[in-house]
């Protein structure tokens, strides 16, 4: 279970570069403590990444057979929201 996190949701799947892009970085502007943005987009984000690493977010990217990509971010603090519970 994630814990109450809130999950701000984007499918941003049909816009072409760079606004997949820009939109993720403007989500990131308002993203509190606790909440986690969940995108996805027509490929791979490879350009967000080292941004995010700089901003004190962490992320996390599933790619699909499609060639689109789902990234779930978060700030560095809440990481462990990223990922899935574990079973005892």
């Amino acid at each position: 279970m994630a814990h109450g996190v809130n999950m701000l949701r984007l499918d941003l799947r049909d816009l072409p570069a760079p606004e997949p892009l820009e939109r993720i970085l403007e989500c990131l502007d308002t993203l509190r403590r606790g909440e986690r943005l969940v995108a996805l987009t027509p490929r791979p984000p490879l350009p967000l990444l080292p941004i995010l690493d700089e901003g004190g977010f962490a992320y996390h990217v599933y790619a699909a057979a499609t060639g689109t990509a789902c990234i779930a971010i978060c700030h560095a603090e809440d990481k462990d929201t990223l990922r899935p519970p574990r079973a005892a």
